[in-house]
């Protein structure tokens, strides 16, 4: 039987900063981004600008980086390592130290609870926040949180976002995801997302058919496909 873990998230803990990340490659050079705006739009995304001070921005970078080492430092001690069936159905997909390192679980009775910096981020603005409690799995750095059943197309999906901070890094992907998000004005069509999507969908529809995840977000981050810290701003200050 496929490995599986049933655990309720520990009540009462604080919110703060973990000085633990996953690993990250030390030999990939941040890439140079093209000018080109349509090749730092998401797929299928409208071309659609949610204006916000970069003072406000930067803040939002911080919180949302804050909130996933948080949750990781949090939902590590209770998860489980990838094993048996799981594992063996992600091996070609991922490198093995991400499999290796990744943790995952199951949550009963309970569901992620949305970020702590939602009622601040909306004062300041932004909208179209996603509810992170409807979502089938959440990504903590490198913990996959499922609040339903963990599925296979859900937790390659969530095995994504972990391979993108492995190769990304935390403070990288923070900001092109938060910057992607206003740019898109939609969570689904974050490139980060997107990309995401597209690769569970690959996945899905060709079972068995091995591809390297990690060589296909160094493509996309090397070609600007995730974005830019160019986004445009009204500075208010």
């Amino acid at each position: 039987m496929p490995h599986k873990l049933n655990a309720v998230r520990p009540r009462g803990k604080e919110h703060g900063n973990s000085q633990e990340q996953p690993e990250q490659n030390p030999l990939v050079q941040k890439p140079r981004f093209p000018s080109s705006p349509d090749s730092q739009t998401a797929v299928g995304a409208p071309i659609e600008f949610q204006y916000c001070a970069e003072s406000d921005i930067q803040k939002a970078i911080q919180w949302f980086a804050e909130y996933l080492r948080a949750e990781r430092e949090e939902y590590h001690p209770i998860a489980g390592p990838l094993t048996g069936e799981w594992r063996d159905m992600m091996e070609g997909y991922f490198e093995p130290a991400l499999l290796d390192r990744v943790r995952v679980l199951e949550l009963v009775d309970e569901r992620v609870a949305n970020p702590w910096f939602y009622p601040k981020a909306r004062e300041k603005g932004f909208q179209h926040l996603p509810d992170i409690t409807h979502k089938a799995a959440v990504t903590f750095l490198d913990v996959v949180v499922f609040n339903e059943r963990m599925g296979s197309r859900d937790l390659f999906h969530g095995l994504v976002h972990a391979a993108q901070l492995r190769v990304l890094g935390v403070a990288e992907f923070t900001e092109l995801f938060v910057r992607g998000f206003l740019r898109a004005r939609s969570y689904f069509l974050v490139p980060m997302k997107a990309h995401a999507f597209a690769l569970d969908a690959r996945f899905a529809a060709n079972p068995g058919v091995r591809f390297s995840t990690e060589d296909e977000i160094r493509d996309w981050w090397r070609a600007g496909r995730y974005g830019s810290a160019s986004f445009p701003f009204i500075d208010a200050t």
